[in-house]
């Protein structure tokens, strides 16, 4: 019998894929889920939130996101 996975275990499941920087098959693997069952909450979740918003993520996270992508593009110009 399989169990029930909470709505907020499938909502940070699909945060942790879209802003940790990992891939999804480590996500699941970490987790103790499948890759597939991920996407099929990620299917959900974008049809819950009309699939052009984002999943809100925390302004502390939003700015580590940005900082990781300023570091990127300045190696990139620097080369």
């Amino acid at each position: 019998m399989k169990e029930k996975v909470s709505d907020e275990f499938k909502k940070e499941a699909v945060r942790l894929v879209l802003t940790s920087g990992k891939t999804q098959r480590q996500i699941a693997k970490e987790l103790g889920v499948s890759e597939w069952s991920i996407s099929t909450w990620k299917k959900e979740i974008d049809l819950e939130h009309d699939s052009n918003k984002e999943i809100k993520i925390s302004a502390e996270e939003r700015i580590r996101l940005l900082e990781k992508e300023k570091s990127i593009l300045r190696q990139e110009r620097d080369i």
